[in-house]
Parts: structure tokens; sequence; C-alpha cells
């Protein structure tokens, strides 16, 4: 069986939409609620915020080895400004990536297994910034801050 190569799937602008949406979100966690969880096995607002960014970096810096260097999340942001900027800064860092065919197309090693291809990285990139906007969503719920319809553009 032959494998045919797949056409380009331009997600950059679905994503940037996003990534905005993400900045946005920041904005309603209430400043005396970001070391908030609704439980204590459960990571609180800013160590989910602060996860979406220092995945990104972690993927392009240590599997992807895109060159550039970047701040240790987890010990240089404190404020929701911060978190914002950092989400503004991994975004253009996963924007370059998703317009690199050479990079999307290697293969990259992987703690579990591998290889995987950066096409792969770039679909669980997307998919585990979903999966944490979801958390993020729950958590206002449970505080009851209304939040923005999200819709897709």
């Amino acid at each position: 069986m032959t494998t045919e190569p797949y056409s380009r799937l331009d997600i950059a602008p679905f994503w940037a939409h996003f990534n905005e949406n993400l900045i946005k979100l920041v904005d309603l966690v209430p400043d005396d609620k970001l070391n908030w969880s609704p439980k204590p096995e459960l990571w609180n607002f800013r160590g989910i915020l602060l996860h979406i960014a220092a995945t990104r970096d972690s993927w392009l810096g240590y599997s992807v080895k895109d060159g550039i260097e970047a701040p240790d999340v987890w010990r240089t942001v404190r404020t929701k400004a911060e978190i914002q900027e950092a989400y503004r800064r991994t975004w253009q860092r996963v924007e370059r990536f998703l317009r690199n065919d050479a990079q999307l197309g290697a293969q990259y090693p992987e703690d579990d297994g591998g290889p995987v291809s950066g096409h792969w990285i770039a679909f669980h990139l997307l998919e585990h910034d979903m999966h944490h906007r979801a958390d993020i969503f729950h958590y206002l719920a449970l505080l009851d801050v209304p939040t923005p319809n999200v819709g897709t553009p």
C-alpha cells in the first residue's frame, strides 16, 4: 500500500482567531481566582494557562528544535498580562512552524515512542489548546462568570 501525500491544510487563520479568544478568556479570570481550582487535585487557572504556553514552547524547542530561545513560563510569567503576552509570543512561534513545509514534513522523536511528523505535532498542539480552553470555560462556569460566544470564524 502506498501513501499519497496529503494536501496542505492551512489552519493558521483559524488558530490565530482561536489564540485571540484564549487571550480574551484570560481577562475573564477573576484576579483573586488565578490560583483557584474546583478541587485540590485539579490544576488551578494559573496552571492551566501556563501549561498551554509551556507546551507550545516545549514541542517546538525540544522536539522540533526551531532554534528560538524561550523563557521558562513557569518561572517568569506571573500576571494575567504576562500570560497574554506568552500566548502572543508562542502563537508567533507556532505560526512560523505552520508555515514551514520542511518542518511540517519532517519526523521528530517522541518520548513515548515515535517518530511523529510535524503535521502530528501541529494537530496535537491545536487539540491541546482546545482541550484546555474547555477547562477554562468549565472553571469560569463554576464561578458563574459569563463567557463570550467563541464560535469559529
